[in-house]
């Protein structure tokens, strides 16, 4: 398994076998273009300050995403020393080590007298706010959510991301003087009665609902959005408790969302087995969370899809199909073939973690959308003029950093304006 963060020493001497390319490959492979060699460099020479600065002056949430971005497929996989030797810089686990050991502060410009609304706290909504606010924006925060940090705060576990980083997250909105209003669920109503009182309204607000498996009617399948959400404001803090789930549980995906919610469900005593219907290789989760599943005694069948489901006494009776890779598809993965070969697995649940899809509440009418997902523009605006939308809310479901990639080129457009 790939170190999550160097101790200092470690920190230095991975620093010193980076080439410092002239044409750096890693920052390209960043979505939001990290100046990883120049950080590095700092490093080089010891100046951990110096890196620091380099860092957050990009990006104020890079203690977030030094943590849970997927590494191997970004600036890892895209080091020059991953292709010529595979034996990558390990970026990560510097710039994890940088942004641990210092923290940042916002440093806020002179008020500019322009408001910008943003409807949603996680990461996306974050970046933005607090870029925003450091060019003299007065910004305003709607989370419908009773803790600030959105997918941070009820997605990602505390295993994976410890808690001290919502902490670091919430003192940096306090201290940077952003208001914030939880428990403030808005309907589109809402947002354009708002609209009135802001220069800009910008909808952050993820995708909070799992796609529907097909099987929802039984009282023995779960959302894996839902359960995971009790699980981390159970384990972060301490409210309400923890899913009521025992024995085997199948969970049908092989994403990001069902890594966590896998082995959230081996830490609460289940035998926990995924299906997925493509091979490892297509699979969206990255080798190192698989690995650190399997690790954990996460049972992993391939090519397999559930097609009917039976309740049977206080378990359910799973009829699976085999399936076969065919061509590529629009996703750039081999697609799945159905192969006509059946067979039987017993559970006592199953969870849904095939894909996230936009909140029901937020069925827009004025505001274009396309299945649910707000139509934007090239930078972010939406049918209706000063209404924008970022993140998952538009993209689709992405990682954090893809998130704040988005959160990035808006804020770039705006203060342009």
């Amino acid at each position: 398994m790939r170190i999550s963060m160097f101790n200092k020493e470690e920190a230095f001497k991975e620093a010193r076998r980076c080439l410092s390319c002239k044409n750096p490959s890693c920052e390209t492979g960043c979505p939001i273009h990290n100046h990883i060699r120049d950080f590095i460099h700092a490093l080089k020479e010891e100046d951990v300050n110096k890196a620091a600065k380099i860092i957050y002056d990009n990006s104020h949430l890079a203690f977030i995403c030094s943590i849970v971005c997927p590494h191997e497929k970004n600036c890892i996989g895209h080091c020059i020393l991953n292709k010529a030797k595979k034996e990558p810089i390990n970026v990560g686990a510097i710039e994890a080590f940088i942004t641990h050991d210092v923290l940042n502060k916002i440093n806020v410009k002179k008020e500019n007298g322009k408001k910008a609304l943003i409807v949603g706290s996680g990461p996306a909504g974050l970046y933005l706010a607090l870029s925003l606010r450091s060019e003299g924006f007065i910004v305003d925060i709607y989370e419908r959510e009773s803790h600030l940090g959105g997918v941070l705060a009820y997605g990602i576990p505390d295993y994976r991301l410890p808690v001290s980083n919502l902490e670091r997250i919430n003192n940096l909105v306090k201290s940077s003087g952003i208001n914030v209003y939880l428990n403030q669920e808005l309907t589109e109503a809402n947002i354009l009665k708002l609209k009135e009182k802001y220069d800009y309204v910008i909808l952050a607000c993820g995708l909070t609902k799992s796609r529907p498996c097909g099987f929802e009617d039984s009282k023995y399948v779960f959302d894996a959005q839902k359960l995971l959400k009790e699980y981390n404001y159970k384990t972060k803090f301490n409210e309400g408790s923890l899913p009521d789930l025992s024995g085997k549980v199948i969970v049908e995906g092989c994403g990001n969302v069902a890594m966590d919610i896998a082995r959230s469900l081996v830490r609460i005593g289940c035998e926990v087995e995924i299906v997925y219907r493509r091979s490892r290789e297509e699979a969206p989760a990255t080798n190192e969370e698989i690995e650190a599943a399997i690790t954990e005694g996460v049972k992993f069948n391939f090519l397999q899809n559930p097609v009917s489901l039976t309740e049977k006494d206080d378990h359910i009776i799973l009829k699976m199909e085999k399936m076969k890779l065919g061509e590529l598809d629009e996703s750039n993965r081999r697609s799945f073939v159905k192969t006509g070969e059946f067979f039987e697995i017993e559970a006592n649940y199953l969870v849904s973690a095939i894909g996230q899809v936009p909140n029901d509440n937020l069925a827009f009418k004025e505001i274009k959308t396309d299945h649910g997902y707000v139509v934007t523009n090239e930078n972010f605006e939406t049918s209706i003029e000063n209404i924008y939308a970022i993140g998952d809310l538009t993209l689709g479901a992405k990682t954090v950093v893809e998130a704040c990639q988005s959160a990035k080129v808006l804020f770039l457009h705006l203060i342009k304006k």
